[in-house]
């Protein structure tokens, strides 16, 4: 997945500011950027995001929803009425967020496939394709996918494979979703 990138005009016109005032925070280093080859200021939207929040300066809409990006996010777990209530739960409290669901590791395979998610919550005991193995497959696939691994198993044997096999992070059930979606908004992307 590709950085977000802004010109200073971009920035400026988004703040409504004047490009100059955009250039001169790049040029005092106050707004990390980096120079083209033909010069020109480039602003990664993460670091434009950092500087607005550490000077409190409050995003427009439209800046908002060009550096919070909508994540694709893949819910594996045989338990129907789990899969339900997470997708629900994921449909409206992130509305931009975009929600597939697979009942069982081959079907969550061709989903990592097809969809690229930027998260994948896996269910760890699943019928056919374990957890551990379907984890291993996914990370050799792409670091940068965020891997959270949930389980109705708790152990620290199985706590302990699971993070061998490449999960990011490990939820015992019962869990808060609000604690997952803080885990996956954490993540780089």
């Amino acid at each position: 997945m590709r950085d977000k990138v802004f010109s200073t005009f971009e920035v400026a016109k988004m703040l409504e500011l004047s490009p100059g005032t955009v250039a001169n925070w790049v040029d005092a280093g106050r707004l990390k950027a980096y120079n083209t080859l033909g010069g020109h200021r480039r602003i990664k939207a993460e670091d434009l995001k950092l500087f607005l929040e550490e000077n409190e300066i409050p995003a427009p809409k439209e800046l908002s929803e060009r550096l919070y990006t909508a994540k694709k996010v893949l819910i594996v777990d045989d338990d129907v009425k789990f899969l339900k209530l997470a997708e629900r739960f994921f449909k409206t409290f992130r509305k931009k967020w975009e929600i597939f669901s697979a009942a069982d590791g081959f079907q969550a395979g061709a989903l990592v496939g097809s969809a690229k998610p930027d998260v994948v919550i896996l269910d760890i005991m699943l019928p056919d394709i374990n957890g551990f193995k379907v984890c291993e497959i996914i990370k050799a696939g792409s670091k940068r996918t965020l891997v959270i691994a949930v389980t109705g198993y708790d152990s620290e044997e199985i706590k302990r494979k699971i993070l061998a096999a490449g999960a990011d992070a490990y939820y015992a059930k019962p869990f808060k979703f609000e604690d997952l979606v803080e885990r996956i908004e954490s993540w780089p992307s």
